[in-house]
């Protein structure tokens, strides 16, 4: 009898700790989780602890944050920077007095000036096409730009 009552005890303090443990906690266990993860250079398991606290909370703007810099600053995926740079500033509500959307607006700055531009061709053109029509048309030399 006595193994039955502290088998109840056990559960009972077990069952009372997971209504003790909050959002808040959560949200922090995995904060804490993706701080590790990036100071031991684990981007991937970082950007994973990232979603879990966005997923809880879809408006916390220093995780959201946190993963931008990822994509921009460690993994070199400038799209997915800038993409998610601009849900930083959406969330935020385009206030430039919130250090998170000016640290966005910057970090689209910096991402932007790296950029290299890229030729625009028109759909279906090749090669033999675009010479085809420079030689055609008057005062225009086939390897000008």
């Amino acid at each position: 009898m006595s193994f039955q009552r502290l088998l109840r005890t056990v559960r009972s303090s077990l069952t009372a700790s997971r209504e003790d443990f909050t959002l808040e906690d959560e949200v922090a266990l995995y904060r804490k989780r993706a701080e590790l993860a990036l100071g031991e250079e684990r981007f991937s398991d970082a950007l994973v602890f990232l979603a879990k606290v966005l997923r809880l909370n879809p408006y916390d703007l220093a995780a959201r944050m946190a993963v931008a810099e990822t994509f921009h600053r460690h993994l070199s995926e400038p799209v997915k920077a800038i993409l998610t740079y601009e849900k930083v500033i959406a969330s935020a509500g385009y206030d430039e007095s919130n250090p998170f959307c000016a640290a966005a607006h910057e970090g689209i700055r910096e991402l932007s000036s790296y950029a290299s531009p890229v030729p625009v061709l028109a759909l279906g053109d090749d090669e033999e096409e675009r010479e085809d029509r420079n030689a055609e048309e008057p005062g225009v030399a086939s390897g000008a730009c």
